[in-house]
């Protein structure tokens, strides 16, 4: 298996995944949605509500704000040596209090660690009006996105197969198969037809339909195009730590095997 990078920025990647079996694509896709750990907030303490939001609407609008956090400090709850009461080495708390009239923000929370805060500061939250006031405490911990989504820390995380578009020399450079494309892969070149991007090919066979002679095919392959949007973490830090929990996953697999 070889991955070349097309896009590398610092909260997305596009990649593509070459000579790999199917079922290892999925399961890369799966474990970078499903099993890389995030903070987010688990639930909230509501000492003073106000607003025109029920606490359980406040509730789910907080729990869906993105948090950045450097994750290798924190355990997991069900991991930790406190037993899973919450202390301060698998939970951190943010605190808010605030008077309108406001519109309160994202960024108006505090954290207890500096470490851990907000992705972005400007998510509302909730418009106070004179007189309204908001005292909340919202209590974060690491979880997956197998949990729940608000710990996923993708938005995208897709594939698409790269296929391989074969032109025979027989084509009767007819150009139905040009003008059939919705996505312009194709155009003629020096009176033949010629693949102009493969990438953006997305296998709809318009143009096999329209082709007369049998003169173009399109064929699956083993390369994948990855297309990866992160939230809190860097892209490929999500991929690295994807591709950990697989290859931890399978060792616990072979000692299972080996024990049998």
């Amino acid at each position: 298996m070889e991955i070349e990078f097309i896009e590398d920025k610092e909260n997305k990647i596009v990649f593509i995944v070459k000579n790999a079996p199917v079922a290892l694509v999925n399961a890369i896709r799966r474990a970078m949605i499903a099993h890389v750990p995030t903070m987010a907030v688990d639930y909230i303490n509501v000492y003073m509500n106000t607003s025109y939001l029920y606490d359980e609407v406040l509730a789910h609008r907080i729990g869906l704000i993105p948090l950045k956090a450097d994750i290798d400090k924190y355990n997991f709850q069900n991991e930790c040596s406190c037993g899973g009461e919450g202390c301060p080495n698998c939970q951190v708390s943010l605190r808010l209090n605030v008077e309108g009239p406001k519109v309160v923000y994202s960024g108006d929370f505090v954290s207890d660690s500096p470490d851990v805060k907000p992705v972005y500061d400007n998510i509302p939250v909730v418009e106070l009006y004179e007189g309204q006031q908001l005292m909340i405490e919202a209590v974060a911990r690491l979880g997956t996105g197998k949990e729940h989504a608000k710990w996923k820390p993708v938005s995208i995380c897709a594939y698409k197969i790269i296929p391989e578009i074969v032109i025979k020399e027989d084509c009767s450079l007819c150009k139905s198969c040009v003008e059939a494309c919705p996505r312009n892969v194709l155009e003629v070149k020096k009176d033949k037809v010629v693949v102009k991007n493969v990438l953006d090919c997305s296998m709809c066979m318009e143009c096999v339909k329209v082709c007369e002679d049998n003169s173009i095919s399109v064929e699956e392959t083993d390369n994948y195009l990855f297309t990866v949007e992160s939230i809190s973490m860097p892209a490929k830090e999500v991929l690295i730590r994807a591709v950990n929990v697989l290859r931890k996953k399978a060792e616990e697999m072979n000692e299972i095997l080996e024990h049998m």
